[in-house]
Parts: C-alpha cells; sequence; structure tokens
C-alpha cells in the first residue's frame, strides 16, 4: 500500500515540475513588439529635433510629432540683399499659428524668439506672424506690397526632407499659394527651438 501511495505521489510530483518548466518556458518566450499607425516606422524612437518655450515650460517635439499636427503646404521664396531670387519651391511644414495653439493654453496675441543651430536668433513681431510683410513677384522679383503669407516651420521642400547638409531639418519659411516671393531677412536655416514671448 505504502509503495502505491509512493507511486502516486512520485507522479504528482513529475507532473507538478513538468508544468512548471512548461510555464517558465512560456513566461520567458520573447514577445512580438506592438507596431502602431501613430508614428511612422522611421521617426520611432527618435530623439526630439525641435524646442517649443513657452512661460516656464519647455515642449520637446520629435519630426514624427511635428508631421502629426495639421500640414500646411504653399510655395514661396526669398530674395537677397541684391535682389537675386533663391529657394523658390513648394515646402511643407507646420503653420506657426497651428504650432502655438497645439499648446494648452495658447496665447491670444504674441512675438516670436527664433534660435538655429549656429547660434542666429531672429525676433518676429506679431504682425510679421500673421504674414504682413512685403512680397515681390516670383517672376522678375518686382515690389507688388505687402501680402497675406503664411508663416511656416518647414521640414521639407519639393516632398524631400530637409537635412543637415542643406538647410538643417527644420526652416522658417513664409508661403502661400501664389507662389510669392519675401525678403531673405525672414528666412532662418537650421532652426532648433521657438521661444514666445507675450505681448
Amino acid at each position: 500500500m505504502t509503495s502505491k501511495t509512493n507511486k502516486i505521489i512520485s507522479a504528482i510530483v513529475v507532473i507538478a515540475i513538468i508544468m512548471a518548466l512548461v510555464v517558465l518556458v512560456y513566461v520567458n518566450l520573447p514577445k512580438p513588439t506592438e507596431t502602431t499607425d501613430d508614428e511612422p516606422p522611421a521617426h520611432k524612437e527618435s530623439p526630439s529635433i525641435f524646442t517649443l518655450i513657452y512661460d516656464d515650460e519647455q515642449y520637446n517635439f520629435t519630426l514624427g510629432q511635428l508631421e502629426r499636427l495639421e500640414p500646411y503646404t504653399a510655395k514661396g521664396g526669398y530674395r537677397n540683399s541684391v535682389g537675386v531670387i533663391k529657394g523658390v519651391g513648394n515646402y511643407t511644414g507646420v503653420n506657426i499659428t497651428t504650432l502655438v495653439n497645439s499648446l494648452q493654453s495658447p496665447p491670444y496675441r504674441y512675438a516670436l524668439q527664433i534660435f538655429s543651430v549656429d547660434g542666429k536668433n531672429m525676433s518676429y513681431n506679431y504682425s510679421t506672424i500673421i504674414g504682413q510683410v512685403p512680397i515681390y513677384t516670383p517672376e522678375n522679383g518686382s515690389a507688388i506690397g505687402i501680402g497675406n503669407m503664411t508663416l511656416v516651420l518647414a521640414y521639407q521642400y519639393e516632398g524631400d526632407w530637409l537635412n543637415e547638409s542643406s538647410d538643417g531639418k527644420l526652416k522658417i519659411v513664409f508661403l502661400d499659394k501664389q507662389g510669392s516671393i519675401t525678403e531673405s531677412k525672414y528666412w532662418l536655416k537650421m532652426v532648433t527651438s521657438i521661444r514666445i514671448i507675450t505681448e
């Protein structure tokens, strides 16, 4: 009788050990990583490339996060100090007002200080931010007057990504559907951060 009981106990112990091994192996199997459609695979885990500063808060953005904001595509170019027109083409990026309105409590009226990787910075008052700047014809650079341009933080030019070898990954541009030309002093390449200053 004792021998039969020992055999039963031994069988139960063996089954328990086998079950424990099966559970251990299953728990330690590598799990497939989940992906979502929210962010393109190329930009997953990418570092932030841009900072928006407002009051004492800093908001860091990856390229993927900027892409998920409402995109704006239009045409533009700039006229340098000797009247030569450059950089004409279609740009895609984020309208600055869309970017500012992405904040939880965006200011109503504001100025901007924009910084680039090479240490340059430019200040824009509210009328410049809403596109009230001198414009010129794309054909010959003749003065038209004050335009109604859109200030954009661009990340694409003619469908290609901006990159460090050209103008940096982000660039400040002025655009409209007619492709009006603005002065080069309003454009800024290699942008790294924007500070919002309430007026």
